[in-house]
């Protein structure tokens, strides 16, 4: 008891509590700092070693000396009955309380900080049984087979993704590690991934090698280093050995449905590489309209089942390819070019299909298929399969996603995007498809955050700012609806219809704009979803319906369109449930029940 009162009268306890929560304050503010110059994390942990070591001798220093109005005087030179805690402990209540209000002030910081980020950075936990495949190198004596080292690594990283207990970073993040001189443990902390697997290779003529390294980023223990070698021809079972392998040293329990793995089929060389050409400028949708990209991912593919009429992977490519070309790279007045890609894409789907019922990609195209057939059921089935057949792939999840958005499924959208975000964290376009569901979704706001997350990496993307419109007019926010469409047609190169929504109210601008449209360009070259939905911000049912029923009687696959909130004003007409039943939505609902 003596003791405990001689700790009060030296001040020992409230100065240890000020120590404390000075020290508190001080690494919060520094961590804060320290973020914002992307200093390494051994800058912040040496500073709490520091601070933690000097808590032992701030204790010391507080029982033997205290500070007097005289300076600071050994506690054992005071007399006991001498007053010198008033002050003092006047001064440490004072401290205390400043530093505690600063401390709640930075707790509110990082609560709204926590909010405003986003899903993919709301954990920095090191996800259990999960890998990153990083870019392979090229060791060919001329450097030229980038994309055979590239797109051998990435063949891996889909064969492992179909291990249902592992969890596979998604190619567009890991990659953007790619010529980057970064240490394997900093590479694990961003991607959140436990292991990373890097290697090389190396053809020498009908012969391929390929040298993997298989590293735990927590304790930088290698867990495999080997070298596969074999004929080229046998490319698809080479990489199946090293997904094995890879798999077993991750742990031995990780499964496969029906060894899907161990398909041995042998393949042309030079169709092998074609298609991994392919694949390099393939983009699946029209978050990035680059019409370019689209056209020689195209003749790539047709020169890779050329090469090879048994190549499946080729065939469902090249189906989607044509998907693509039909939905949003031709114009719309080529329509007999459209109905040419529409036939070729389905029977390259179904080809794909038959040749091997179990390829993830064969079963996109058919979903893509029956899209465009209006069978929403099947189209749902085969998405789902391809889901079933590669559960670790995020391309997969995402375009099941963007259907089940339109479907009003909208939570199992969200799950499963939020699912493939944490494996493709830093992938621009894969944020703005979870923009796209949470638009689908109604949640306008959230919508609006995550394109606000979007803008300040890409101040000029598109499809953030697409979605960021359709968000606001939702809100029914007109004005912020108006400057942001603006600034897309800016973007676009068409100025005078950004200028004339940077002038009028926004549904004056829309009115102006559609005359200059029927006055000056052919409505071959204008979508009639786009057109509809227009009309249908003006609350025009007429004009509505004309340009709706005209998307039907094309065939048109953006009619799941209308399932978002500018057709809200229709939904009671008959016109509208007449088009409802007519494109499938009425019969797929009821057999969904």
């Amino acid at each position: 008891m003596k003791f405990f009162e001689e700790l009060k009268r030296r001040n020992v306890i409230k100065e240890t509590i000020a120590y404390i929560v000075v020290a508190w304050v001080f690494l919060q503010v520094t961590t804060m700092v320290l973020t914002i110059f992307e200093a390494p994390s051994w800058v912040s942990k040496t500073l709490t070693f520091l601070i933690a070591m000097g808590l032992p001798v701030w204790i010391f220093f507080s029982w033997a000396y205290q500070v007097t109005p005289e300076g600071f005087k050994k506690t054992e030179k005071i007399s006991e009955d001498q007053v010198i805690t008033a002050a003092s402990n006047k001064r440490l209540d004072i401290l205390i309380v400043i530093s505690l209000m600063v401390a709640i002030a930075i707790s509110f910081i990082n609560k709204g900080d926590s909010k405003s980020t986003n899903v993919v950075a709301s954990s920095e936990v090191i996800i259990e049984n999960s890998i990153a495949v990083l870019p392979f190198l090229d060791m060919s004596p001329n450097k030229d087979q980038e994309y055979l080292s590239d797109g051998i690594a990435e063949e891996i990283l889909n064969r492992l993704c179909k291990f249902k207990e592992l969890k596979v970073m998604a190619m567009t993040s890991s990659f953007s590690f790619k010529n980057k001189n970064e240490d394997i443990r900093t590479i694990g902390k961003i991607l959140n991934a436990s292991l990373i697997l890097e290697g090389s290779v190396r053809k020498n003529e009908d012969t391929i090698m390929i040298s993997v390294r298989l590293t735990n980023t927590e304790n930088g223990n290698i867990l495999l280093s080997e070298s596969y070698s074999d004929d080229i021809h046998n490319i698809f079972g080479l990489q199946s050995n090293i997904s094995i392998d890879i798999a077993k040293k991750i742990d031995a329990k990780l499964s496969l449905n029906g060894n899907k793995l161990l398909n041995r089929k042998k393949i042309n060389p030079m169709a092998y590489e074609t298609y991994l050409k392919g694949r390099s400028q393939f983009i699946n949708g029209p978050l990035n309209m680059n019409e370019g990209e689209i056209f020689r991912a195209k003749n790539y593919f047709e020169s890779a089942v050329q090469q090879d009429t048994t190549f499946v992977e080729a065939y469902a490519y090249l189906a989607l390819t044509y998907y693509n070309l039909a939905d949003w790279a031709l114009d719309r007045d080529e329509k007999s070019k459209i109905k040419i890609a529409l036939d070729s894409a389905e029977i390259l789907a179904k080809r794909a299909l038959f040749l091997d019922s179990l390829s993830s990609g064969a079963h996109l195209a058919m979903g893509s298929f029956y899209f465009h057939q209006y069978n929403w059921l099947e189209a749902e089935k085969a998405k789902r399969k391809a889901v079933e057949l590669n559960p670790g792939g995020t391309e997969e999840k995402f375009i099941l996603a963007s259907f089940l958005g339109q479907f009003g499924q909208v939570d199992e959208a969200l799950r499963l995007d939020e699912e493939a975000l944490k494996l493709d964290p830093l992938d621009v376009n894969s944020k703005i498809k979870y923009a796209r569901d949470l638009y689908r979704a109604r949640q306008y706001d959230k919508g609006i955050e995550q394109c606000n997350l979007i803008l300040k990496e890409e101040p000029n993307s598109i499809g953030a700012l697409q979605f960021q419109y359709l968000c606001y007019s939702g809100k029914k926010q007109f004005q912020e609806a108006g400057k942001t469409w603006a600034k897309i047609l800016e973007l676009k190169g068409e100025n005078k219809f950004a200028e004339i929504y940077k002038t009028f109210e926004y549904k004056t601008a829309i009115k102006k704009a559609l005359l200059y449209i029927n006055d000056s360009i052919s409505l071959g070259v204008i979508h009639p979803i786009e057109m509809s939905m227009f009309y249908a911000e003006l609350e025009d049912k007429d004009k509505t319906f004309k340009y709706l029923n005209l998307a039907y009687e094309n065939r048109l696959p953006q009619i799941s369109y209308l399932s978002q909130h500018q057709f809200d004003f229709i939904r009671d007409d008959p016109s509208y449930l007449d088009l409802y039943k007519k494109a499938g939505f009425k019969a797929y609902y009821e057999n969904k029940r």
